[in-house]
Protein backbone atom coordinates (compact mmCIF):
# COMPACT_ATOMS: atom_id res chain seq x y z
CA UNK A 1 0.00 0.00 0.00
CA UNK A 2 2.53 2.24 0.72
CA UNK A 3 3.88 2.04 -2.89
CA UNK A 4 0.83 2.52 -4.25
CA UNK A 5 1.06 5.86 -2.31
CA UNK A 6 4.27 6.41 -3.27
CA UNK A 7 3.75 6.06 -6.74
CA UNK A 8 0.85 8.62 -6.69
CA UNK A 9 2.76 11.19 -5.16
CA UNK A 10 5.24 10.78 -7.87
CA UNK A 11 2.88 11.08 -10.60
CA UNK A 12 1.12 14.31 -8.23
CA UNK A 13 4.75 16.34 -7.97
CA UNK A 14 5.58 15.08 -11.97
CA UNK A 15 1.99 16.44 -12.86
CA UNK A 16 2.13 20.24 -10.84
CA UNK A 17 5.68 20.56 -12.45
CA UNK A 18 4.12 20.64 -16.34
CA UNK A 19 5.66 23.84 -18.08
CA UNK A 20 2.16 24.50 -18.73
CA UNK A 21 -0.35 26.89 -17.50
CA UNK A 22 -3.06 25.19 -15.25
CA UNK A 23 -5.53 26.20 -18.07
CA UNK A 24 -3.53 24.19 -20.55
CA UNK A 25 -3.39 20.57 -18.56
CA UNK A 26 -7.06 21.01 -17.81
CA UNK A 27 -7.64 21.47 -21.41
CA UNK A 28 -5.37 18.01 -22.11
CA UNK A 29 -6.84 16.17 -19.19
CA UNK A 30 -10.56 17.02 -20.42
CA UNK A 31 -9.86 16.37 -24.12
CA UNK A 32 -8.28 13.06 -23.09
CA UNK A 33 -11.18 11.73 -21.65
CA UNK A 34 -13.79 12.91 -23.82
CA UNK A 35 -11.24 10.63 -27.08
CA UNK A 36 -11.44 8.02 -24.15
CA UNK A 37 -14.90 7.60 -24.24
CA UNK A 38 -15.89 7.70 -28.35
CA UNK A 39 -15.80 4.42 -29.99
CA UNK A 40 -12.62 4.65 -31.50
CA UNK A 41 -10.65 1.85 -29.76
CA UNK A 42 -7.43 1.19 -30.45
CA UNK A 43 -6.38 4.81 -31.86
CA UNK A 44 -7.51 6.44 -29.08
CA UNK A 45 -4.12 7.94 -28.15
CA UNK A 46 -3.54 9.19 -31.68
CA UNK A 47 -6.73 10.96 -31.66
CA UNK A 48 -6.02 12.44 -28.56
CA UNK A 49 -2.13 13.74 -30.06
CA UNK A 50 -3.70 14.97 -32.66
CA UNK A 51 -6.64 17.09 -31.36
CA UNK A 52 -4.19 18.25 -28.39
CA UNK A 53 -1.64 19.54 -30.65
CA UNK A 54 -4.76 20.70 -33.23
CA UNK A 55 -6.59 22.52 -29.75
CA UNK A 56 -2.89 23.46 -28.54
CA UNK A 57 -3.42 21.74 -25.33
CA UNK A 58 -1.04 19.61 -23.13
CA UNK A 59 -0.38 16.75 -25.34
CA UNK A 60 0.93 14.53 -22.39
CA UNK A 61 -1.98 15.19 -20.21
CA UNK A 62 -4.49 13.98 -23.37
CA UNK A 63 -2.76 10.89 -24.18
CA UNK A 64 -2.60 9.95 -20.63
CA UNK A 65 -5.99 10.57 -20.14
CA UNK A 66 -6.83 8.73 -22.97
CA UNK A 67 -5.30 5.87 -21.83
CA UNK A 68 -9.18 5.53 -19.28
CA UNK A 69 -10.12 3.06 -22.23
CA UNK A 70 -7.53 0.25 -21.72
CA UNK A 71 -7.66 -3.89 -22.63
CA UNK A 72 -9.31 -4.01 -18.86
CA UNK A 73 -11.43 -1.22 -19.01
CA UNK A 74 -12.59 -0.97 -22.61
CA UNK A 75 -15.79 -3.77 -22.62
CA UNK A 76 -17.40 -1.80 -18.87
CA UNK A 77 -17.14 1.58 -20.78
CA UNK A 78 -18.40 0.68 -24.51
CA UNK A 79 -21.24 -1.69 -22.64
CA UNK A 80 -22.18 1.59 -20.25
CA UNK A 81 -21.67 3.60 -23.70
CA UNK A 82 -24.16 1.56 -26.02
CA UNK A 83 -26.60 1.45 -22.78
CA UNK A 84 -26.52 5.48 -23.00
CA UNK A 85 -26.81 5.61 -26.19
CA UNK A 86 -29.59 2.96 -26.92
CA UNK A 87 -31.49 4.87 -24.30
CA UNK A 88 -31.27 8.29 -25.86
CA UNK A 89 -31.93 7.38 -29.61
CA UNK A 90 -34.92 5.44 -28.13
CA UNK A 91 -34.11 1.99 -29.87
CA UNK A 92 -34.24 -1.17 -27.97
CA UNK A 93 -31.13 -2.38 -25.70
CA UNK A 94 -30.79 -5.82 -26.84
CA UNK A 95 -28.82 -7.92 -24.04
CA UNK A 96 -28.00 -10.45 -26.72
CA UNK A 97 -25.58 -7.66 -28.15
CA UNK A 98 -24.51 -6.73 -24.78
CA UNK A 99 -23.24 -10.50 -24.51
CA UNK A 100 -21.47 -10.36 -27.97
CA UNK A 101 -19.45 -7.47 -26.96
CA UNK A 102 -18.50 -9.18 -23.99
CA UNK A 103 -17.97 -12.22 -25.77
CA UNK A 104 -15.91 -11.07 -28.25
CA UNK A 105 -13.52 -9.90 -25.40
CA UNK A 106 -10.94 -12.19 -24.63
CA UNK A 107 -10.45 -11.98 -20.73
CA UNK A 108 -7.82 -14.58 -20.60
CA UNK A 109 -5.22 -12.88 -23.13
CA UNK A 110 -5.45 -9.24 -21.86
CA UNK A 111 -2.09 -8.58 -21.29
CA UNK A 112 -1.05 -10.78 -23.85
CA UNK A 113 -2.72 -9.55 -26.72
CA UNK A 114 -2.21 -5.84 -27.41
CA UNK A 115 -3.99 -4.23 -30.13
CA UNK A 116 -5.95 -7.87 -31.22
CA UNK A 117 -7.85 -7.10 -28.88
CA UNK A 118 -9.41 -3.74 -29.68
CA UNK A 119 -9.47 -5.52 -33.64
CA UNK A 120 -11.48 -8.12 -31.85
CA UNK A 121 -13.83 -5.19 -30.48
CA UNK A 122 -14.04 -3.47 -33.31
CA UNK A 123 -15.37 -6.61 -35.45
CA UNK A 124 -17.88 -7.59 -32.85
CA UNK A 125 -19.21 -4.18 -32.63
CA UNK A 126 -18.89 -3.89 -36.73
CA UNK A 127 -21.09 -6.97 -37.05
CA UNK A 128 -23.84 -5.62 -34.43
CA UNK A 129 -24.61 -2.91 -37.09
CA UNK A 130 -24.86 0.57 -37.64
CA UNK A 131 -27.35 1.03 -34.66
CA UNK A 132 -25.14 -0.47 -32.02
CA UNK A 133 -22.65 1.62 -33.79
CA UNK A 134 -24.35 4.80 -33.62
CA UNK A 135 -25.72 3.95 -29.91
CA UNK A 136 -21.85 3.90 -28.76
CA UNK A 137 -21.39 7.35 -30.76
CA UNK A 138 -24.02 9.27 -28.80
CA UNK A 139 -23.61 7.47 -25.57
CA UNK A 140 -20.14 8.15 -25.72
CA UNK A 141 -20.12 11.50 -26.52
CA UNK A 142 -22.45 12.65 -23.62
CA UNK A 143 -20.30 10.09 -21.08
CA UNK A 144 -17.21 12.07 -22.59
CA UNK A 145 -18.49 15.38 -22.11
CA UNK A 146 -19.59 14.58 -18.93
CA UNK A 147 -16.09 13.36 -17.96
CA UNK A 148 -13.90 16.22 -19.94
CA UNK A 149 -16.50 18.62 -17.79
CA UNK A 150 -15.58 16.87 -14.55
CA UNK A 151 -12.00 16.22 -15.30
CA UNK A 152 -11.22 19.71 -16.58
CA UNK A 153 -12.82 21.70 -13.49
CA UNK A 154 -10.92 18.89 -11.26
CA UNK A 155 -7.49 19.33 -12.58
CA UNK A 156 -8.15 22.87 -12.76
CA UNK A 157 -8.65 23.09 -8.61
CA UNK A 158 -5.86 20.74 -8.07
CA UNK A 159 -3.68 22.19 -10.63
CA UNK A 160 -4.26 25.85 -9.60
CA UNK A 161 -3.71 25.75 -5.82
CA UNK A 162 -0.27 23.51 -6.94
CA UNK A 163 0.73 26.71 -8.80
CA UNK A 164 -0.01 29.06 -6.42
CA UNK A 165 2.11 27.39 -4.05
CA UNK A 166 4.99 27.13 -6.31
CA UNK A 167 4.60 30.85 -7.00
CA UNK A 168 4.05 31.76 -3.20
CA UNK A 169 7.41 29.52 -2.37
CA UNK A 170 8.98 31.51 -5.32
CA UNK A 171 8.32 35.00 -4.23
CA UNK A 172 9.31 34.04 -0.42
CA UNK A 173 12.93 32.69 -1.78
CA UNK A 174 12.91 36.28 -3.80
CA UNK A 175 12.35 38.18 -0.55
CA UNK A 176 14.72 35.87 1.58
CA UNK A 177 17.36 36.65 -1.06
CA UNK A 178 16.80 40.32 -1.57
CA UNK A 179 17.01 40.20 2.13
CA UNK A 180 20.44 38.60 2.56
CA UNK A 181 21.52 40.35 -0.17
CA UNK A 182 20.76 43.85 2.17
CA UNK A 183 22.26 42.36 4.52
CA UNK A 184 25.19 41.20 2.78
CA UNK A 185 25.42 44.81 1.63
CA UNK A 186 24.99 46.60 5.03
CA UNK A 187 27.56 44.21 6.08
CA UNK A 188 30.24 45.27 2.98
CA UNK A 189 29.53 48.98 3.48
CA UNK A 190 30.10 48.78 7.76
CA UNK A 191 33.57 46.89 6.97
CA UNK A 192 34.84 49.58 4.32
CA UNK A 193 33.09 52.65 6.75
CA UNK A 194 35.10 51.31 9.54
CA UNK A 195 38.40 51.05 8.27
Amino acid sequence: MESIKRACRYFYYRFIRLQASPENLARGVALGLFVSTTPTFGVQTIIALLLAALFRCNKICAVVSAQLTNALTAPFIFLGTYYLGAVILNSPVDRSKLDQILASFDWGRVWEAGPSVFITLWDAVWNLGPSVFAALWVGGTILGLILAAVGYFVVLGIDTKAHLQIVRAKQQAKRQIERLKRKNEETEAGKWTGM
